[in-house]
């Protein structure tokens, strides 16, 4: 020890607090940024999530509303209902819808035929 003091050197109980000093600094402000940043990130892939689900239920509705316009498609409703489809088979034909009714007219509505119960009896 006496060396020591000769020579200038402090020994290791008489060591310098400013590595330690460095060292907590740089741990806080470590934690600090780590921190900083997580709380942003959490938020965000929240949002993300919310967003995502919100898109897929877009896509959904998306993906219905081109099966229920696709020629052809029923979804539910009678084969008659699909005016979509019935264009395209009078358009295959090579007709235009004036020129279909115009060949099909609407038949005539037929006046109801009253039953006159005395008059349906049989001879005997």
């Amino acid at each position: 020890m006496v060396g020591a003091e000769l020579t200038g050197q402090k020994s290791e109980s008489e060591g310098s607090s400013f590595p330690q000093i460095v060292a907590w600094c740089s741990l806080v402000i470590a934690l600090l940024l780590f921190f900083g940043n997580l709380t942003p990130a959490l938020r965000e892939r929240t949002l993300l999530r919310a967003t995502s689900a919100d898109l897929q239920q877009l896509r959904q509705r998306l993906e219905d509303s081109i099966a229920h316009a696709r020629p052809g498609a029923t979804l539910g409703r009678s084969a008659g209902d699909d005016l979509q489809s019935v264009l395209i088979a009078i358009d295959r034909i090579g007709w235009t819808p004036g020129e279909l009714l115009q060949s099909y007219p609407e038949p005539q509505q037929k006046p109801p035929v009253d039953v006159d119960p005395a008059s349906s009896e049989t001879p005997r």
